[in-house]
C-alpha cells in the first residue's frame, strides 16, 4: 500500500459519499479492505450529483469501441490540491497547449485552467501538422513560448521539427500527461531543448490527477498526492482519497494500471511507478502474451527506435488475435526484428514454431496514433479486412 489516511476519517468519508452515489458501507466495517470496490457507475453518479449543485465539465474516457465512461469535472479541477506540490508555470510564462480540444477529452482544459491559476499566458493551439508547425515556429519563437504541454508523442514531433528547422522558441518547461515516455522520445526532446525541465501528471479521466513528477525526480517516478491511498493489486491498483477539493472523492476505485512502490532521488515520499496496463494481455493462437512486454522487447532490438503491434482479431475467441505484425521505426531489417522477438519471448517462439505466418515485422515512417488524443497506442486491433481501432 502507498499513502496513508486515518482509519476513522476514511470510514466516515466512505459513509458520506455513500449518500451521494458511492457504495454502501457494510455493517461492521473497520478497515479499508472491508469496503467494496467501486467502478465507473459510482464515479458518474457522484460527480453528476455534484455538478447538479455546482456545475462542471462533462468528459469521458473510452467510447471509441464501447460505451464511454462519463465523469463530471468541477470547474476548479482540484488545483488547490495540486499547485502546492506541482507548479510548472508562473507569471511571465507562455505555454503552448498542444492537447486536442473537444471530443470530451479533458486535458486541453486542464492546461487552460493551469495557465489561469498560475497567471501565465496560454496559446490554445491543439496539435499541428508538420507543415503547420514549420510555418508557425517563427511566430512561436517571436511571442516567447516558454512551455509546451502535450503527450510525449506530440512533444517529440515538436522537437523533431525544431531540430530540422533550427527555429527554436525559448522553451524551458515541458508539461506532460496522458502517455508514458519512451527513451527515444525523451532523448529527442533533450536534443532540441537540452536544459528543459519536465513536469508530469499521472491521472485518469475518471479520477483526474493522482500523482505528480517534477524536476529533481527520477523521470519514471511519480508521487501520490496527499490524502490518497493506492492498494497495489495485479488486477489494477485501487485508489482511495479523502478530504475536500478533489474532482471526485472515491473509495477503492479500480484503476486500469499496475503500480509498484519505489523510491525517488528527490527524497519525497509515497513514490510509485506505473508498470503498465493490467489488461494488456491477449491470446495469440493458444499462447497468452503481453503487449507491453513485446513492445519493450522490440524497442531493445538494435536499430529499432519505437514499436507497436498491429493485431488481427480472432472473431471466435475473446481478446485473441489470429496474427501479429510489429510495426517499428528505425533502420533494422524486418526479419532481424522478427528473429529478435521470437528468440527473446518463449511464447512467441512457440507460435513461430507452429504458425510462422502469424508473426511478422514491418518498418514504417511513423507509428499509428489515436485520432482523439494523439497518443501512440501499444497495440492497434484490426479485423481481417483491415479496419480497426
Amino acid at each position: 500500500m502507498i499513502g496513508k489516511i486515518d482509519r476513522d476519517i476514511l470510514l466516515a468519508h466512505a459513509r458520506t459519499i455513500a449518500s451521494s452515489g458511492g457504495k454502501a458501507v457494510p455493517e461492521g466495517a473497520t478497515e479499508l479492505s472491508d469496503l467494496e470496490v467501486c467502478g465507473a457507475a459510482e464515479i458518474t453518479a457522484m460527480t453528476r450529483a455534484a455538478a447538479e449543485r455546482d456545475g462542471g465539465v462533462l468528459v469521458s474516457s473510452g467510447g471509441t469501441t464501447g460505451t464511454p465512461k462519463l465523469t463530471y469535472l468541477p470547474h476548479h479541477m482540484a488545483f488547490d490540491r495540486l499547485l502546492p506540490v506541482w507548479r510548472p508555470l508562473g507569471v511571465g510564462d507562455v505555454v503552448l497547449n498542444l492537447y486536442d480540444a473537444g471530443r470530451m477529452w479533458g486535458t486541453h482544459y486542464f492546461v487552460q485552467k493551469l495557465a489561469e491559476r498560475t497567471e501565465s499566458t496560454v496559446i490554445p493551439s491543439g496539435p499541428m501538422t508538420a507543415e503547420e508547425l514549420e510555418l508557425r515556429l517563427p511566430m512561436l519563437r517571436e511571442v516567447g513560448v516558454t512551455a509546451l504541454a502535450s503527450v510525449p508523442s506530440v512533444l517529440a514531433d515538436f522537437a523533431e521539427m525544431v531540430l530540422k528547422t533550427g527555429v527554436k522558441p525559448p522553451v524551458k518547461t515541458i508539461i506532460w500527461m496522458g502517455e508514458a515516455w519512451t527513451e527515444s522520445k525523451r532523448e529527442l526532446v533533450r536534443q532540441a531543448f537540452p536544459d528543459v525541465q519536465l513536469w508530469g501528471i499521472y491521472g485518469s479521466v475518471e479520477t483526474w490527477a493522482m500523482g505528480s513528477n517534477r524536476p529533481g525526480c527520477d523521470e519514471t517516478t511519480l508521487h501520490l498526492l496527499a490524502d490518497e491511498i493506492f492498494e497495489l493489486e495485479d488486477a489494477g491498483a485501487l485508489l482511495t482519497r479523502a478530504g475536500e477539493g478533489w474532482t471526485v472523492p472515491v473509495v477503492r476505485y479500480r484503476l486500469g494500471d499496475r503500480i509498484e512502490a519505489t523510491r525517488c532521488r528527490c527524497g519525497r515520499g509515497d513514490a510509485f511507478r506505473v508498470l503498465g496496463r493490467a489488461d494488456d494481455g491477449f491470446g495469440l493462437l493458444g499462447n497468452y502474451v503481453n503487449i507491453a512486454d513485446i513492445v519493450d522487447s522490440a524497442r531493445q532490438c538494435p536499430d529499432v527506435v519505437d514499436a507497436q503491434l498491429v493485431l488481427v482479431r480472432d472473431n471466435d475467441l475473446a481478446d485473441s488475435a489470429r496474427s501479429m505484425t510489429v510495426e517499428y521505426t528505425g533502420t533494422a531489417a524486418p526479419e532481424a526484428v522478427r528473429t529478435w522477438l521470437t528468440g527473446s519471448n518463449v511464447r512467441l517462439g512457440t507460435v513461430d514454431s507452429q504458425h510462422p505466418e502469424a508473426i511478422s515485422a514491418r518498418r514504417v515512417d511513423r507509428l499509428r496514433r489515436i485520432a482523439r488524443t494523439n497518443k501512440t497506442p501499444g497495440a492497434v486491433w484490426q479485423d481481417a479486412l483491415g479496419s480497426g481501432s
